[in-house]
C-alpha cells in the first residue's frame, strides 16, 4: 500500500507506535498501537478497526478527573 500524503513516493509499513489525543480536560497517551507508518515521511494511519478502539478508550477517558492517562493499547484492545 502507498502513502496518500506522499502520493506514491512512499510505502506503507506496520508498525507499534504512541498516539497522543488532549481531550480537554485529559491528555491520553496510548501506547503499542498498530500502525501504518509511511516510509518516506512518517505519516500515520490506522484501519477501522484500529480507530475504532482509539474513539472508544478516548471516549472511556474524557470525563476521567485526571491531567494525563497512559494506557498500553494490546491491554484494551483484547
Amino acid at each position: 500500500m502507498t502513502c496518500i500524503m506522499c502520493k506514491g513516493r512512499g510505502h506503507l509499513e506496520t508498525k507499534l507506535t504512541t498516539f497522543l489525543a488532549d481531550l480537554g480536560s485529559c491528555v491520553l497517551i496510548v501506547k503499542n498501537v498498530p500502525t501504518s507508518v509511511c516510509t518516506q515521511c512518517g505519516e500515520k494511519a490506522y484501519n477501522n478497526e484500529v480507530a475504532k478502539i482509539l474513539e472508544q478508550i478516548a471516549n472511556s477517558f474524557k470525563d476521567v478527573m485526571i491531567e494525563v492517562a497512559i494506557v498500553n493499547y494490546q491491554d484494551r484492545a483484547a
